[in-house]
């Protein structure tokens, strides 16, 4: 296992709403970075960071899941959350520990209000924050009116 120094390492959370994809762009992030071979796949069950049956079963988040991964010298650490409010403790934890807040919205549903709620919180701590607009393939996506 390779080591790394603290200046080589970065805790990068994923937010959003339920359902706008994170966890499958996590899985995506992973495959990508050659850390595993195929991204797993919510709707199949075969998800790396949804293990627990209730997540399985549910097809969401309950609670937060860290998948390291390698790219150009660095460890990221992605740290995937849950997107519903029921679930927001391990949202603000996660907050407390990060470099980045890459919030992820559907361009088909658009910014919708946990994801305004937690961006509120990422500016109140100071955590430097982007949009990361997923779902672009899909019918009745717009990207103009997501960002608007």
């Amino acid at each position: 296992m390779k080591a790394y120094t603290t200046a080589q390492i970065r805790n990068v959370v994923l937010l959003g709403h339920g359902g706008a994809g994170k966890t499958t762009l996590a899985e995506a992030l992973l495959a990508r970075s050659g850390a595993v071979t195929r991204a797993g796949s919510v709707d199949d069950g075969t998800s790396l960071l949804g293990t627990e049956p209730e997540e399985q079963k549910r097809r969401i988040s309950i609670s937060l899941a860290i998948a390291p991964l390698d790219w150009e010298g660095h460890r990221i650490n992605v740290i995937d959350t849950p997107g519903y409010a029921d679930f927001v403790g391990d949202v603000e934890a996660a907050l407390r520990v990060v470099d980045l807040a890459v919030f992820v919205v559907s361009a088909v549903d658009g910014v919708e209000a946990q994801t305004e709620m937690v961006w509120r919180r990422a500016e109140e701590l100071g955590v430097p924050r982007m949009v990361f607009v997923n779902k672009l393939d899909r019918e009745r996506a717009d990207f103009e009116r997501t960002l608007y």
